[in-house]
């Protein structure tokens, strides 16, 4: 009789410490929060370093995840797939993985573990946990029978009890929580959204202040003066700010994470919190780029812009910027520029091809091709005139649209109308020395000159840009912001000049 008493004592204290609060940690939440697309994708894989809560957008289930869990995010349909291993999520919304702090220590199983309401197996099954999952330890109890068991809660806020012979209690010694994607781990949470038809969009979500720690670094060396790497920091926290949406490229501003981050540009970063580039009072958007060589662009002159709405992107002197892409030249055959122009070179010729340069100093916004087959003119932005110009490097394109045009005719051909002056004879129809009519395919051609027979290119890169600086120009250049700091410049008055009429405060 008095073994009855106990045990029914024993299993009414487990079933009573069920009834205590508890929290599964707490997610963690921004004050001044960013999102960054890192990709968007049919397919990703992502890894848990750190205790994260999965919320299923659809139905606002929540799963707390083992950290070091690998989980694979694939598109179904119109759903959102994860697999985490021994367990499977889907959604037709998606789902959000939020960063928990203030775990002390974590549970993970060794098999498919029941929560019970009770310190025993005879208690009812409250859920049943898989080994991608963890739950947040409370306490511990050995019951009558001389079992451990374990007092735990749920992402839910559901506490009950799981047997030690299948958990195991972990330590969070994680300090900043990360997930990894690629080679890189990222601070904050992630939103995996069904964006794009058949594609996932991961996005980072995090405290701006974070997010610039991940950015300076990628876009200005952090060997670089500590003045400069202040004023890449809040031109970054200013065009971020402002910044409807934002991804890890250069199309917005190189992002690597965490795993990039720096101690010398993390430092510039939390000397600057908050400060912002301000024109009558708000923020505005901030552009920055490469090199400026030796002036940097009018708004207007490189996009399309009204200048007069933007009286602080306008062009201003550099008067430190070393650079290594200060000044440039670059060659191209007709068969390149034709192509570029929408012309089929082998049915084309190119007689003569023009630039228009409309800006402050000297910014190219048109170009002419005179063909065969009729003129044509590209006008447009900074981006529409370099991507007429393809190299190698740099992005493909031309580094700015500050160039000046060099063409060199090498050759002289005899028509029914008259001699005319063009860059190519691949695919002319000629006349040879013995009087054959015949065309010219080869790469090589052999010319008749005063001094003899000489080999020439059928198609020479006769089509010479000379150019200056490397981006649109418009804004900061990091190269002039290193020059700046180099001479004793602070940050502020660095910005400033990069941005007149702006205040730079917090």
């Amino acid at each position: 009789m008095a073994k009855k008493v106990l045990l029914s004592a024993l299993l009414a204290l487990g079933l009573l410490w069920t009834q205590g609060t508890a929290n599964a940690g707490s997610v963690k939440t921004y004050s001044n929060p960013v999102a960054v697309q890192l990709v968007d994708i049919p397919t990703s894989s992502l890894k848990l370093q750190g205790v994260y809560e999965l919320t299923n957008k659809a139905n606002n289930q929540k799963t707390l995840l083992l950290p070091n869990l690998t989980i694979t995010v694939t598109r179904s349909g119109s759903n959102v797939n994860i697999d985490a291993g021994s367990a499977s999520f889907s959604s037709g919304n998606g789902f959000e993985l939020k960063e928990v702090y203030n775990v002390a220590q974590y549970t993970r199983f060794t098999s498919t573990t029941d929560l019970r309401s009770g310190a025993t197996s005879d208690y009812a099954v409250k859920k049943t946990l898989t080994k991608a999952e963890t739950a947040e330890y409370v306490n511990s109890f050995v019951n009558s029978k001389g079992e451990t068991w374990y007092n735990v809660v749920t992402a839910d806020g559901t506490t009950g009890w799981v047997p030690a012979a299948s958990t195991f209690v972990d330590k969070n010694t994680t300090s900043v929580p990360t997930v990894s994607y690629g080679s890189n781990a990222y601070r904050g949470s992630m939103s995996l959204l069904p964006k794009t038809s058949g594609n996932v969009a991961v996005i980072n979500n995090l405290e701006l202040e974070d997010y610039l720690k991940g950015v300076v670094p990628n876009e200005m060396p952090a060997s670089w003066h500590k003045e400069a790497l202040k004023a890449q920091a809040i031109v970054a926290r200013s065009y971020a700010a402002n910044s409807m949406s934002l991804k890890n490229t250069t199309s917005s501003q190189v992002y690597r994470g965490y795993t990039s981050e720096d101690s010398r540009s993390t430092a510039a970063v939390n000397e600057t919190a908050g400060v912002l580039v301000k024109y009558n009072g708000k923020p505005i958007q901030t552009f920055f780029f490469s090199t400026s060589g030796g002036r940097t662009a009018n708004v207007g002159d490189v996009w399309n812009s009204n200048q007069a709405s933007y009286p602080y992107l306008v062009t201003v002197d550099d008067p430190y910027e070393s650079s290594p892409h200060s000044s440039w030249v670059n060659s191209f055959n007709s068969a390149t520029m034709l192509k570029s122009f929408g012309f089929d070179p082998a049915t084309t010729a190119l007689y003569d091809i023009k630039a228009k340069a409309t800006g402050a100093n000297g910014e190219v916004t048109a170009v002419t091709v005179m063909t065969s087959n009729g003129e044509k003119t590209v006008e447009g932005n900074e981006q529409v005139i370099r991507k007429l110009f393809p190299i190698e490097g740099s992005y493909g394109i031309l580094k700015s649209n500050w160039f000046t045009l060099q063409v060199n005719k090498d050759y002289e051909v005899r028509t029914s109308s008259g001699d005319q002056s063009q860059l190519s004879v691949k695919g002319q129809k000629v006349m040879t020395g013995n009087g054959v009519t015949t065309t010219v395919s080869g790469d090589q051609v052999s010319v008749q000159t005063a001094t003899g027979v000489v080999g020439k290119d059928t198609d020479p890169a006769s089509i010479t840009t000379t150019g200056k600086g490397w981006g649109h120009r418009i804004g900061m250049s990091q190269y002039g912001a290193k020059g700046l700091a180099e001479h004793n410049w602070k940050a502020i008055d660095i910005v400033k000049h990069y941005f007149p009429n702006t205040e730079v405060s917090k």
